[in-house]
């Protein structure tokens, strides 16, 4: 209460309760059991967990406060490359890589791809992402790395036939980006031979 600047009167004004419900509450001969509702106003109007208010937490940060401090999410890019990985890679020089993306990696990607993909991006430009492509390239082949993609046919067919997250992707783009990958996918797949180059 006192963090939150209030005394008995304004949290029992806040809550909707009478003021003796909270003197009753904080009272150490007569305490009372508040019912739940009470419970989740007081925490709520206080700024802190109902499990700290029952003494059933050691800590009063709300469970989504918690969770802020806890996780970090960067903001979602429209590809799948970005410096983490890169840096990850980087990291796991001389080990296996093994590779599920969410969408076809940068670097399977031609620069026309790239440009229509950051075209709208906020965080990267075109030209920042290719260059990015690039750089992962030359260290994959520079490194000799054991790398391993492992890339849902579905999402192959999807960017060949432009549907899902590649609606929009010009025909000719694709096609050509199918012939780079016609020449990197092996023969055995049946995709291979589907493929609208």
């Amino acid at each position: 209460m006192v963090r939150a600047g209030l005394n008995k009167s304004t949290l029992s004004e806040a809550i909707g309760v009478d003021r003796s419900t909270i003197s009753q509450l904080l009272s150490d001969k007569h305490a009372r059991l508040p019912n739940a509702q009470v419970v989740g106003e007081c925490a709520h109007t206080l700024g802190v967990s109902a499990d700290w208010l029952l003494g059933l937490s050691a800590r009063p940060e709300r469970a989504n406060d918690l969770l802020d401090v806890a996780i970090s999410m960067p903001q979602a890019a429209r590809s799948s490359a970005d410096e983490q990985l890169f840096a990850w890679h980087q990291e796991a020089t001389g080990y296996k890589i093994r590779h599920v993306p969410a969408t076809l990696p940068d670097f399977l990607k031609t620069p026309d791809v790239l440009r229509w993909e950051y075209s709208q991006h906020l965080g990267k430009t075109p030209d920042q992402a290719i260059g990015a492509m690039e750089e992962s390239l030359t260290w994959l082949r520079s490194r000799h790395a054991d790398y391993e993609i492992a890339i849902p046919q579905h999402e192959i067919e999807s960017f060949a036939a432009g549907t899902g997250y590649y609606a929009g992707l010009p025909a000719d783009v694709r096609k050509a980006t199918n012939r780079k990958l016609a020449r990197k996918l092996p023969p055995s797949l049946p995709i291979v031979k589907d493929f609208p180059v």
